[in-house]
C-alpha cells in the first residue's frame, strides 16, 4: 500500500537520493500528519470539554503539538533543500536537526503543562461524563493515528530521514497514551472509579518521554554518528572493484545532514605503478562514488613496496601480535625505512572506540615481536581512530 501512495503522490519516487525527491516525501508526510492531527485535536478538546475529561483535553493537545511539529518539519525541510551559499557551504540540511529539536521542546512543554493540570484534577477530582461516543471515536482516532504512524515511520525508513522517523514514532506513542484513556473510560463506567486525573498524568508522562527520546535521537546525529553499514560496504566495493587498489583505510564519512554528505579515503596502490595512470584511477573512483551515493569524496593515494622481502614477512608478524591486543582494530601503511645503524618499521594502527589496552603496552607488545625478527628494527607506531 506505502509504495501505490508514494508512487501517486511523490514524483520520481525511486530517487531517494535526490534533495528534491527527499522534500516530496516530506511534504507529504507533513501534510498528512497536519490533516490527521488538526482533525484529531479539534475534536478531541471539544468533546473531552464536553465531558470534563482531562485525559482528553491532554490527548487533544498532543495532537496539536504533533500538527505544529508537522509544520515545523515542512518549514524546516523547505529550508533545509535550499543551495550552499558564502556562509555556508555545506548548504542548510542540518536544519532538519534543528527543527527536530524545536519540535523535541514544543512536546516538553506540552508535557509539562498537561502534567500540572492533570495533579491539580487527581488533587480535587470531578466527575466525568461516560460516553459510547466518545469510546467510538477514542478507537477510531487510534485506527488513524495508526494508520498515520506506521506510514509515517516506513517513508521516513525509506528515505533515511530521521526528523520522518521522529514525527512517525511521536505519533505512534498517542497511539498508546488514546489506548490508555478508553481503558480509563471503561473502568469508570464499569467499575466507578474515577481515574481520569490520574490517566492524565499518564498521557502526559508519554508526551514528556517521547520529547525526551526526540531531544537524544537529534542531538546523538549533530554530535556525529558513524554512517550506515550499507554506506561503506558500497564505498568499499567501488573502491576495491578497480584491480589497481590494493587497499583501502582512513575511510571517513562526514554528514552534514540529510542528503548532504562528504568522504575521505586512503587507497594503497603499487609504488611501481605509473603515477598519471593511478590518479586517473582515484579520480574514476571518486566520480563513481559521487553518482552511486551522492556524496562528494576526497582520496589520498598511499604507495606499498608491495615486493619488498621485509615488508612481506613484517605483515605476519604484526597481524599475529595484534590478534592478542584488546581494541586494536588493524593496520595500514606498513613502510619499510632503511638507515646505516637500524631499519624502521613504521605502520598506522586503529584502535576500536573506547580502546581499554594502553597505546604502552601496546606499543611494547609490537616492538617486542617485531625485534625477535630482528634486533636492527626499530617501531614506529602512528595511532588512529576508528571512524567507521
Amino acid at each position: 500500500m506505502k509504495e501505490l501512495i508514494w508512487k501517486k503522490f511523490v514524483k520520481d519516487y525511486e530517487n531517494i537520493k535526490d534533495p528534491e525527491v527527499r522534500g516530496r516525501y516530506t511534504k507529504l508526510t507533513g501534510t498528512l500528519g497536519i490533516l490527521v492531527n488538526s482533525v484529531l485535536c479539534v475534536i478531541k478538546i471539544v468533546l473531552g470539554l464536553a465531558i470534563n475529561s482531562i485525559a482528553v483535553v491532554a490527548d487533544g493537545a498532543h495532537d496539536l503539538a504533533d500538527s505544529m511539529a508537522a509544520c515545523i518539519t515542512l518549514v524546516g525541510a523547505r529550508i533545509a533543500r535550499k543551495p550552499a551559499d558564502k556562509n555556508h557551504p555545506y548548504g542548510h540540511a542540518r536544519v532538519e536537526y534543528l527543527c527536530s529539536l524545536v519540535v523535541s521542546a514544543i512536546v516538553l512543554i506540552v508535557g509539562f503543562e498537561l502534567m500540572k493540570t492533570s495533579i491539580g484534577k487527581c488533587i480535587n477530582p470531578v466527575e466525568t461524563d461516560f460516553s459510547w461516543l466518545m469510546v467510538g471515536f477514542m478507537v477510531l482516532a487510534i485506527v488513524m493515528k495508526g494508520s498515520s504512524a506506521l506510514f509515517t515511520i516506513a517513508t521516513g525508513k525509506h528515505i533515511s530521514s530521521f526528523p520522518v522517523i521522529a514525527a512517525g514514532t511521536d505519533n505512534r506513542n498517542d497511539v498508546i497514551s488514546s489506548i490508555i484513556i478508553v481503558i480509563g473510560m471503561l473502568i469508570h463506567h464499569f467499575a466507578g472509579l474515577e481515574l481520569d486525573g490520574y490517566m492524565g498524568c499518564l498521557v502526559s508522562l508519554f508526551i514528556l518521554y517521547s520529547g525526551v527520546e526526540l531531544i537524544k535521537e537529534t542531538v546523538s546525529p549533530l554530535l556525529g554518528e558513524p554512517p550506515e553499514q550499507e554506506t561503506v560496504d558500497a564505498m568499499h566495493e567501488i573502491i576495491m572493484s578497480h584491480p589497481e587498489i590494493i587497499g583501502v583505510h582512513d575511510m571517513v564519512v562526514y554528514n552534514y545532514g540529510p542528503g548532504k554528505e562528504f568522504a575521505s579515503f586512503h587507497a594503497e596502490v603499487d609504488s611501481r605503478g605509473d603515477i598519471m595512470e593511478l590518479h586517473d584511477v582515484i579520480d574514476n573512483i571518486e566520480k563513481e562514488i559521487h553518482d552511486a551515493l551522492k556524496m562528494t569524496v576526497t582520496c589520498h593515494m598511499d604507495p606499498i613496496e608491495v615486493n619488498n622481502p621485509i615488508r612481506i614477512s613484517m605483515q605476519s608478524v604484526i597481524a599475529k601480535a595484534i590478534m592478542n591486543l584488546d581494541g586494536v582494530q588493524s593496520y595500514h601503511d606498513l613502510r619499510v625505512v632503511p638507515g646505516r645503524t637500524h631499519t624502521n618499521i613504521i605502520f598506522d594502527l586503529i584502535l576500536e572506540p573506547g580502546c581499554k589496552t594502553s597505546r604502552d603496552l601496546i606499543y611494547e607488545t609490537l616492538a617486542d615481536a617485531i625485534k625477535k625478527e630482528n634486533d636492527s628494527y626499530e617501531t614506529v607506531i602512528n595511532f588512529d581512530n576508528a571512524y567507521i
